[in-house]
């Protein structure tokens, strides 16, 4: 094979390298930021984290939110609190301490923040949002 084959296929199997993986990203992006539109939508994510610790635990004493702040991406926030309560609603225990420290991803959108599980790689979506100016 001459030098210029040899370099067109290494440009081939690099711009797939990249562009697939892109493509990728843009679809998933694109196709959760649809669902994302189906769940409720908060003022700020503190507010969305509230909302998740009152539907998750029962005998709320008290709640301190300890860590509110961006992750990687403007549109993508990590709240993070500390629960005193009685129970959480799926059962598990607060792992030897006398709180749970559970925290949440949140992502803004056009009418404002929505939560975004860990398993639907919320660090993903936003990338696909700031990439393509997607919107929620």
């Amino acid at each position: 094979m001459n030098r210029r084959k040899r370099f067109l296929l290494s440009a081939a199997i690099v711009a797939m390298a990249v562009c697939v993986p892109l493509a990728i990203t843009g679809v998933y992006s694109a196709g959760q930021l649809r669902a994302l539109k189906a769940q409720a939508v908060y003022a700020n994510p503190e507010d969305g984290m509230r909302t998740l610790i009152s539907s998750s635990y029962s005998g709320v004493n008290k709640v301190e939110i300890v860590h509110v702040g961006r992750e990687m991406f403007d549109a993508l926030w990590y709240v993070e609190a500390h629960i005193w309560a009685e129970n959480r609603s799926d059962g598990k225990g607060f792992c030897g301490r006398a709180y749970d420290n559970p925290g949440s991803f949140f992502l803004h959108v056009e009418d404002g923040w929505v939560f975004v599980p860990e398993g639907k790689f919320p660090e993903i979506i936003a990338f696909g949002k700031w990439l393509f100016g997607l919107s929620g």
